[in-house]
């Protein structure tokens, strides 16, 4: 229930209530129109749950709380959503009005218009009301033309229920409820309602089909074009086509400017004809057909463009793209990017994954949060206090920009510094004056486009290797550029100015390879260097491309998210980039296995500005990992670490294995205390610092510890490790699974047969292993007459069939124990005690158990030659086995290699004391129990059951738990440490 500080709220609501009832008939009549209805009720019903409606704490206008509309509407189309509620100038939902004598329970209009608006806006939620009715919309499911009015609509009440309901609305929609999350928590909890699909997703399919189509239609009636070409018109098309219909929804341009074309012939034509005139109106790379000599001499059919133009025109479309933010048509476009056209020896169109992107798992779209958090970190530090003449000087560079989140981060918050500072009461009459604001309200400014020009092409810069992407992050910036502008403030612009609307970025962004520069190509005869090689390799050279930067030493920002590649993508895929890049002259941090993004850290530095800042979300195991070292070192030995963000704990691309870290480094040796910071929940949760010593944990591989003394735990004791008791090795790798490698099988290999020489056997791949249970069994042929040649690391089949320990490669530990000779593959990785490897035929493996046997006779006489593998399993199963792993193989990498597996600490028991040979066999016994409790589990019919022996399980694990721990003598601080690193289920 409400409580006492809201008897007043109570009592203002009581009265709008008292106040429609006396004179509802009134209200009723159509001459009562929305504004008053507005002023009269909707305005103060919202002021009355904490809202500053009015703006009476006079902020300036990208801060206020509540954005009102006056209502424009052209040809039938409202201009934008009556109210925008906003936090920190983040929208939160939309409400639309109406006047009273429009039927919200019933008509279908109203409640489509707030439903576009919402769903292309990407909010939850938003609310539908003419004070008589109000009702709440789930805008996360697309709205179709056809919808009734209770589709979506998840709350509904006249106002003589406002008071019974008072609590829900108060509870989800007053400022203190967004403030104190409760609105994210409501919509959180709704999040996997049936029906709903985010705006983006959807979009996203639309042109896609949009390319699909236009591809396939002009590779057929135009023969001529070369896959580059086809690439490019299919791109250049879809980008002015989305951005002239973006321009008419913001009163840029004339609405139904494009939508004309839907009658008559010669569409394409006539399109050609709108692309020429916005050539002359915007003067921007968009329309600019001197370099472009080609889209307008194609020929597309009529029907196909005409679908596309009907698909983005109301009612077909449920998009309303006055709202469309340009960071949400950014992660829109950043997945378009994914995909290219190819063409068949036919000349057939196929829209498929770019390799890379294939091998990667996909593209992720930095979230705004850490874009953020990055460009707060470093644009504002550089920024800070420095007046507009002075900020002209800096320049901000994304090496990798993609449809450009983190140089649209960087623009907007230049944009937000140089608003406050000309609003300012010393500097807003002279900012007036020169025209660099203008005011459009008593309290509200805005820049001038002029003004806002002047800043993108000042200090914004990037570079992609892909066309697409730099054709994409100038759209995005144009776009920007034009939010809040109307077809007034853009008539302004050519009164009074020689500017035309938009500027020609190609000085600015720029397509090449950030990491390899022309001298790449010294040495080669040019006549042997193919097209497609200069377009892949695609070189570039920064003095050259950005002499007036390098003249006053570099950039004074380096932003952005790298691309993440690996060393086996690099080699399968960039054998010829990798050459040059592994090349010391060009490179000198790569070591080993190393990944993409190093180099972009390095190249990043070297084109920094003496005292400029670099920041990066990269991979976490940047921080520990030995290929990542020499890097490190670097850093620590010239530039300044300034912070350290640890993302370990926070998703942030959705479906993306990979965890994550931020750094900000200064060029400058300065050595202070480093900043280490978490992100949690898109939020700073903590902040401590660390002095230099502090922070590197080992000097030989310098890698920086951001949790303290956890890590001691590890060599807390002079335990023996598993790879002491066990051989350990990865599975048998198929032919099916790998290309190229010798002595694997084959697919046709794998067919049955009844002829003597072909062997089934029964085997599994992890996705079938559970922590101490199998979930399927499947089955394996092949020809026993050609054994050696079928099967690959390790070369013997008498290694399935010892008693052994099975553990998933990736992720948390999940393990299981065999006795049943089951044939694996390499995605699960098998320990055997080497007591069960005597006597093996191997020559390798046979040399490695005389090697043991000769140097560890101490651990065999106390130990090996009776230690169970349930014991083993125990451990490693338990809280603190999946602990000491993470600790080994370093936070945020979620591979299980062999070496570190061999590197698991292991409590060695003395089976001569009878106390220690007591607890390896209660420990023992207790997995003895688990396996077969976890059996019953996986094979129960009935719900109860599995509730039963899941009840069971629980219990069962903790036992195994504490036991481990008194096996590591944890004191109670220390087993805290581990209960809170791990979060594990008993049954996954």
């Amino acid at each position: 229930m409400l409580n006492k500080a809201n008897t007043e709220s109570i009592r203002q609501i009581k009265d709008l209530v008292n106040k429609f009832e006396t004179h509802k008939k009134q209200y009723k009549k159509s001459t009562y129109d929305e504004a008053n209805t507005r002023v009269d009720f909707i305005d103060p019903f919202f002021e009355t749950i904490g809202w500053d409606v009015a703006n009476r704490q006079g902020f300036a206008e990208q801060y206020r709380e509540v954005i009102r509309e006056d209502k424009i509407i052209i040809v039938g189309k409202h201009k934008a959503p009556d109210y925008s509620f906003r936090i920190g100038g983040i929208k939160k939902f939309f409400v639309e009005a109406k006047k009273p004598s429009v039927d919200l329970k019933h008509e279908i209009s109203p409640a489509y218009q707030v439903r576009r608006y919402a769903y292309t806006a990407k909010l939850p939620l938003s609310i539908l009301t003419d004070f008589e009715e109000f009702a709440v919309y789930d805008t996360r499911i697309k709205p179709t033309p056809k919808d009734s009015a209770s589709v979506a609509r998840i709350f509904y009440c006249n106002y003589q229920e406002y008071l019974k309901n008072l609590d829900f609305i108060v509870d989800t929609f007053s400022k203190e409820a967004i403030l104190k999350g409760s609105f994210d928590k409501y919509v959180e909890s709704t999040k996997k309602k049936r029906g709903t699909s985010e705006v983006d997703k959807e979009f996203l399919k639309l042109i896609d089909t949009w390319r699909e189509k236009l591809a396939r239609n002009i590779a057929l009636r135009n023969k001529d074009l070369t896959l580059y070409e086809l690439n490019f018109s299919v791109q250049k098309i879809i980008d002015r086509i989305i951005f002239l219909r973006i321009a008419e929804d913001r009163q840029i341009d004339n609405y139904g400017t494009l939508q004309i074309l839907l009658n008559g012939e010669n569409t394409y034509r006539r399109l050609t004809q709108i692309f020429l005139q916005s050539d002359d109106k915007y003067n921007s790379g968009l329309f600019d057909f001197k370099t472009d000599t080609i889209t307008l001499n194609l020929t597309i059919d009529d029907k196909i463009l005409k679908q596309i133009i009907k698909s983005v025109y109301y009612p077909d479309s449920p998009y309303e793209f006055s709202v469309l933010d340009v960071e949400i048509l950014g992660n829109i476009y950043e997945q378009f990017l994914g995909k290219t056209i190819r063409l068949t020896p036919s000349h057939m169109v196929k829209v498929e994954e770019k390799p890379e992107v294939k091998k990667a798992g996909g593209v992720y779209y930095t979230p705004k949060y850490i874009v953020d958090y990055i460009v707060r970190n470093t644009v504002n530090k550089v920024i800070k206090r420095k007046s507009p003449k002075q900020i002209e000087k800096i320049k901000i560079l994304d090496p990798a920009c993609g449809s450009g989140s983190f140089l649209l981060g960087a623009y907007q918050h230049l944009i937000d510094y140089h608003l406050d500072w000309y609003t300012k009461e010393e500097n807003r009459k002279r900012a007036l004056r020169q025209e660099k604001i203008v005011q459009f309200g008593k309290d509200s400014f805005n820049l001038t486009i002029a003004e806002k020009q002047r800043i993108l092409t000042n200090n914004i810069f990037g570079v992609d290797i892909d066309r697409q992407a730099v054709a994409v992050s100038k759209l995005s910036l144009l776009l920007k550029l034009l939010e809040g502008e109307t077809h007034e403030s853009t008539g302004r612009l050519f009164s009074y100015t020689q500017l035309r609307l938009l500027p020609d970025l190609s000085n600015n962004i720029k397509c090449g390879n950030s990491l390899i520069g022309t001298d790449y190509f010294e040495g080669k005869i040019t006549a042997t260097i193919d097209e497609d090689e200069i377009r892949k390799i695609n070189p570039f050279n920064w003095k050259k491309e950005f002499p007036e930067i390098f003249r006053q030493g570099g950039f004074d920002v380096v932003i952005g998210n790298p691309p993440y590649v690996n060393a086996k993508i690099l080699v399968e895929l960039f054998e010829r980039e990798r050459k040059y890049l592994n090349d010391s002259k060009n490179y000198s941090t790569l070591y080993q296995k190393w990944d993409l993004y190093i180099c972009f850290i390095e190249k990043g530095l070297k084109i920094l500005k003496q005292k400029g800042l670099i920041s990066m979300i990269i991979p976490y195991p940047f921080i520990n990992q030995m290929y990542a070292k020499m890097l490190r070192r670097h850093i620590i030995d010239n530039y300044n670490l300034v912070e350290i963000a640890d993302l370990s704990n926070e998703k942030i691309f959705k479906n993306a294995i990979v965890t994550n870290c931020i750094f900000v480094v200064s060029k400058r040796k300065k050595l202070r205390n480093v900043i280490i910071s978490s992100i949690e929940n898109g939020k700073i949760k903590k902040i401590t610092t660390k002095s230099y010593p502090e922070l590197i944990l080992d000097k030989e591989t310098f890698v920086w510890d951001l949790e303290g003394n956890k890590r001691a735990l590890v060599n807390k004791h002079n335990f023996k490790t598993l790879g002491d008791f066990c051989f350990i090795s990865i599975g048998m790798v198929l032919n099916a699974d790998e290309k190229k490698a010798k002595g694997k099988f084959k697919k046709e290999e794998l067919i049955s047969s009844e002829k003597s020489n072909i062997h089934i056997k029964r085997y599994v791949e992890a996705k079938d292993i559970d922590r101490y249970g199998i979930g399927r069994i499947r089955w394996l042929e092949w020809n026993t007459s050609r054994v050696p040649r079928l099967i690959r690391r390790p070369t013997f089949p008498e290694l399935y069939e010892k008693p052994k320990i099975m553990i998933t490669k990736i992720g948390d530990l999940q393990s299981t124990f065999d006795k049943d000779k089951l044939y694996c593959d390499q995605t699960i990785r098998i320990a055997i005690l080497w007591k069960n490897l005597k006597g093996i035929k191997n020559k390798s493996i046979n040399n490695s158990v005389k090697r043991f046997y000769s140097e560890s006779r101490e651990i065999l006489e106390k130990n090996s030659e009776l230690m169970d593998y349930k014991y083993l399993l125990g451990i490693i199963n338990s809280k603190i086995g999946n602990y000491l792993l993470n600790q080994i193989r370093g936070k945020g990498n979620i591979d299980i290699n062999p070496q570190y597996l061999k590197k698991i600490p292991i409590p060695t028991i003395v089976f001569s004391n009878p106390k220690e040979k007591k607890i390896h066999d209660d420990l023992v016994a207790m997995v003895d129990r688990m396996l077969k409790l976890q059996k019953k589990y996986h094979s129960a019919r009935f719900e109860q059951d599995k509730k039963l022996f899941k009840t069971q399980i629980d219990l069962l694990d903790q036992k195994i738990d504490s036991l481990v721990y008194k096996l590591y003598n944890l004191i109670p601080e220390e087993i805290k440490i581990v209960e809170n690193s791990i979060k594990k289920s008993p049954i996954l």
